[in-house]
C-alpha cells in the first residue's frame, strides 16, 4: 500500500495581522487531507486538528470533482463536529477510482458554525502528472 500525505495546511485569518492588530477571535482548527492509493483506488480522509486548549465545534465540507475518459463524478460531504483540545478528529472518508488520464480536485474546508472559513487543504491532479 502506498501512502501519500498531502502537505499544505492553509489557516485563514481574514487579512494580514500587523504588530498592533488583535489576534483573531473564534475557533481555530487545522484542516488536513490524507490520501492512500492502491492501484486505481484513491482514498481521501479529511481531518481537523485542534491546537487550542478548549474544545471547538466547527463544520466541514469535503468536495471531490473528477473528470476523465470514463466520465465525470462529483461528491460532497459535510457536517458539524467537535474536537477536544490538542486532538485530531477524522471528519470524512471517500474513495474514488483514478487513472493517470483523469483530472481530479479535492477540497477540504473547515468552517465556523457561522460559515467563515477557518482552514482548508486541497489536492489537484492534472492528467499526465503522477498523483
Amino acid at each position: 500500500m502506498k501512502y501519500t500525505s498531502i502537505l499544505g495546511v492553509f489557516p485563514l485569518v481574514g487579512g494580514l495581522l500587523g504588530q498592533n492588530d488583535p489576534q483573531p477571535s473564534g475557533p481555530t482548527g487545522q484542516a488536513q487531507l490524507e490520501t492512500h492509493r492502491e492501484g486505481d483506488r484513491l482514498t481521501l480522509i479529511g481531518h481537523c486538528h485542534n491546537p487550542g486548549a478548549e474544545p471547538i465545534t466547527l463544520r466541514y465540507e469535503l468536495h471531490t470533482d473528477k473528470r476523465g475518459p470514463a466520465g465525470t463524478s462529483r461528491n460532497a460531504q459535510s457536517g458539524n463536529f467537535t474536537v477536544a483540545p490538542h486532538q485530531t478528529a477524522t471528519l470524512s472518508q471517500t474513495t474514488i477510482n483514478v487513472a493517470s488520464a483523469d483530472f481530479y480536485r479535492v477540497r477540504l474546508r473547515v468552517l465556523s458554525l457561522q460559515g467563515s472559513v477557518v482552514s482548508e487543504d486541497s489536492l489537484v491532479h492534472q492528467p499526465g502528472a503522477r498523483p
